[in-house]
């Protein structure tokens, strides 16, 4: 079996938190059927960089043109 080739992404410590938040959300709805808590602007523009960011290193198309918001790239 090859090694596999790593993603590796760089996160501040709240855009960090914000995600642990998110997974744990969504891993507590699926098991339970609790709701999705609603992320804030600034958390949700947090995710949404990383998102793009991790589309970008899978080499995955933008969904949405590539349109990002105010924050300079960060180093993948």
């Amino acid at each position: 079996m090859r090694e596999e080739e790593e993603v590796v992404l760089r996160l501040d410590r709240p855009t960090a938190a914000a995600i642990a938040d998110l997974l744990y959300n969504i891993g507590e709805h699926q098991a339970a059927g609790m709701p999705i808590a609603e992320l804030s602007t600034d958390n949700s523009e947090r995710v949404g960089r990383v998102l793009h960011d991790l589309w970008r290193a899978l080499g995955v198309p933008l969904p949405y043109g590539g349109v990002r918001a105010y924050e300079p790239r960060r180093r993948i």
